[in-house]
């Protein structure tokens, strides 16, 4: 057989392993963004927690981000500014996913995989806008903060946001 006959045998067989590789490679990064998005939230209760409660000094933060630069050289996402945009995401979100994290739960090792999944105690939020909201990233989710005031707003971009990604 000719190489152009064997090729177009197997056409269909690329097609459907090529197609299988896409999503496979879609799911993997809805589900990174997924933990990602439930480890900001994690870090920004226990952030808001302990700096709006227990009143840590105006330079916690700041140590903190060195102290985990030294901790895990090569770390990245977790400046004093982006510590301080996940307690905002947090305090954002608190009251519309309705799941404030206990004093238990940030002593404790929380499975943080499970974190988001065990926020929505209310109707706020419907199905498919939670998936939305999951599915957008957190440098969108830190812009639609910074430039909406309601939960309107808020929902409108990330519609928009999940729609376009």
């Amino acid at each position: 057989m000719e190489q152009k006959q064997l090729s177009a045998n197997y056409l269909p067989a690329v097609k459907a392993i090529k197609k299988a590789i896409l999503e496979s490679r879609y799911r993997a990064a809805r589900l990174v963004n997924k933990e990602m998005l439930a480890l900001y939230y994690w870090v920004g209760n226990y952030v808001s927690v302990h700096s709006r409660v227990d009143a840590w000094n105006t330079h916690a933060i700041a140590v903190i981000s060195k102290m985990l630069q030294q901790e895990l050289p090569g770390l990245t996402g977790f400046s004093e500014t982006n510590i301080k945009n996940m307690r905002t995401f947090y305090e954002t979100w608190c009251p519309v996913l309705n799941r404030q994290l206990s004093a238990a739960d940030l002593d404790n090792n929380l499975n943080i995989s499970e974190l988001l999944n065990r926020q929505i105690t209310s109707a706020d939020l419907s199905e498919e806008d939670y998936k939305s909201f999951l599915s957008v990233g957190f440098s969108i989710h830190r812009e639609i903060i910074r430039k909406t005031s309601t939960l309107e707003e808020r929902l409108f971009y990330i519609r928009l946001s999940a729609k376009i990604s």
